[in-house]
């Protein structure tokens, strides 16, 4: 199968479902401090990329507001996309617990990139604190929602078994006032956890970026099944603002 990366009306029929075995992604994610010579995965959570080593439950962390809850005016429940132990795709859905920590998934996870408030108890609102998601025996946190904003912002994604991914576009966003450098990075196989097994590696690297930078290769880049690809930056001063947006195409093989 053929395509090109500007064909509009191909990825519009993808979108809307038309074209069997074909799926668009559109992540995003923000991390409003980078620190300045050190990098940081471009998430919410403002923390080094780090990733489980093995497929487990998870669980809203303790710490939120009371309004999120089951029965709270706020947050009422969330649901968690990602891949699970079978490295397929899953999404389940956690009801809150106000300042408490929530019961586990059911589902066993290696990945989870997206969260995102699915219910509420109030017209017109998202959560009402920060939610952040950890592994079920808490110590790891993995993926935050913002206080209002309702879904979350991570910029990694990873592909799913049977699945290849064409990296279509990437827009970088950095604080105007204070460059910052991105990366672009890889890793093949995730589950394969056993020495020797695949490393880490550098798939772009864009230098003292200030405002937007708009990457958009003639021919997408593969991301192969199995693959992880996120986004790191670190600032050139203190507090550097740093988003990402980049869509992918997804191919069943």
């Amino acid at each position: 199968m053929s395509f090109l990366p500007d064909n509009t009306d191909y990825l519009i029929e993808v979108a809307r479902g038309n074209v069997p075995g074909a799926s668009l992604v559109h992540k995003f994610g923000r991390n409003a401090a980078v620190p300045n010579g050190s990098f940081e995965l471009i998430s919410l959570l403002s923390s080094t990329a780090s990733f489980l080593a093995a497929a487990t439950t998870v669980r809203i962390k303790a710490g939120g507001n009371g309004a999120d809850d089951t029965a709270g005016a706020g947050a009422q429940e969330i649901t968690v996309v990602g891949i699970d132990d079978n490295l397929v795709e899953v999404t389940e859905t956690i009801a809150t617990a106000g300042a408490s920590a929530s019961s586990a998934t059911t589902a066993l996870f290696w990945r989870i990139y997206r969260i995102y408030v699915s219910a509420v108890g109030t017209y017109g609102v998202a959560n009402t604190a920060a939610i952040t998601l950890e592994n079920s025996g808490g110590g790891t946190d993995l993926i935050m929602i913002a206080t209002g904003e309702g879904q979350s912002q991570y910029g990694g994604f990873t592909i799913a078994t049977a699945t290849t991914g064409y990296l279509m576009s990437v827009l970088l966003t950095v604080d105007a006032a204070k460059a910052a450098d991105v990366k672009m990075m890889t890793r093949a196989n995730f589950n394969d956890v056993a020495a020797p097994m695949p490393g880490l590696r550098l798939k772009n690297y864009w230098d003292g970026i200030l405002g937007t930078l708009v990457f958009k290769p003639r021919s997408p880049i593969v991301v192969s099944a199995l693959t992880d690809i996120w986004f790191e930056a670190q600032g050139g001063g203190a507090g550097t603002e740093v988003s990402v947006d980049f869509e992918l195409l997804l191919i069943d093989d």
